[in-house]
């Protein structure tokens, strides 16, 4: 059984198409059938369904799709920390941070990052929660910045900020004056929620649902940055993370405590529990965490 054999074979798993699977691996079609054989030879089984054009895993294929997947992680791990070995944190570092914590978090740790580290390139993939965790499973994004609820496998969940969530109200609106918050004092105001496909707006719409409360929704929107014009603007209030509360000089808003609620967001440094972490990436959560210390 050969290394190159284990990754024809994942990639013809992936892409369900010989044709498809050996441009990927920069190999001609028939040299990839060709090992798949010998591979299937050797292992006595039938690895693939051939069904015209697609493929299928058979039962057997299905279970050595882990085997394969975890023998080339492991390999793959093995060259990553011996090429480490002794070097300066360079290269390209992928990470991948939801869109109500990217515009808070980022700008000063990636400044810290290019003052440390000059020959480290850090890529951002900034998504909804469940895109980003696929995509570190499936090793696109080395690191992840988001909630997590623990419900996929195969990730390790540092917590890094416990952070509340405020009522953002306009200036001069009777609640601006208010210490603390509460659902009484805004369960007839129309509101700003954010989209039930973000983690905050889950977040939210269940803290709705726990307390047996229906929102006057005025509006629906995916970015923070938008549901504080729209507040701005005088469309309704709403619900947004502390972290904002230092980006909207430029909006004519307060931010008002709801701590009596229980209101806040558990952020997690999310990585893969098998996968070798680069010396870029372990930078990169140190420079985190110092971020965070520095605002508790």
């Amino acid at each position: 059984m050969e290394m190159h054999q284990l990754r024809y074979f994942v990639a013809i798993s992936e892409e369900r198409n010989f044709t498809r699977a050996a441009a990927k691996c920069y190999v001609s079609q028939p040299s990839l059938s060709a090992q798949i054989i010998k591979l299937e030879d050797e292992l006595g089984n039938r690895l693939f369904n051939r069904l015209g054009r697609r493929v299928e895993l058979t039962p057997v294929g299905k279970r050595f799709e882990r085997r394969a997947r975890s023998i080339l992680m492991e390999a793959d791990n093995a060259i990553k920390e011996i090429r480490e070995s002794g070097s300066d944190v360079s290269g390209s570092l992928r990470i991948g941070v939801t869109p109500t914590v990217a515009p808070f978090l980022l700008p000063p740790v990636l400044k810290t990052c290019r003052e440390r580290f000059p020959e480290l390139q850090i890529r951002i993939d900034e998504n909804l929660r469940r895109a980003l965790l696929e995509n570190l499973v499936s090793g696109s994004l080395e690191v992840v910045i988001s909630s997590y609820s623990g419900d996929v496998s195969q990730v390790d969940a540092e917590p890094i900020l416990q952070e509340g969530l405020n009522l953002v109200v306009p200036r001069g609106h009777p609640l601006a004056s208010k210490e603390e918050i509460s659902i009484g004092d805004f369960k007839d105001e129309p509101l700003i929620v954010l989209g039930e496909s973000s983690a905050l707006g889950e977040k939210v719409l269940e803290f709705f649902e726990r307390n047996d409360f229906e929102p006057k929704t005025a509006a629906y929107c995916s970015q923070v940055s938008t549901a504080v014009a729209l507040v701005h603007s005088g469309v309704g209030l709403a619900i947004l993370p502390e972290m904002a509360r230092e980006t909207v000089s430029t909006y004519d808003v307060v931010f008002r405590s709801m701590k009596s609620l229980k209101m806040s967001r558990l952020l997690f440094a999310l990585t893969h529990e098998r996968r070798y972490l680069s010396s870029a990436a372990r930078a990169f959560l140190e420079v985190v965490r110092e971020f965070v210390d520095d605002r508790s």
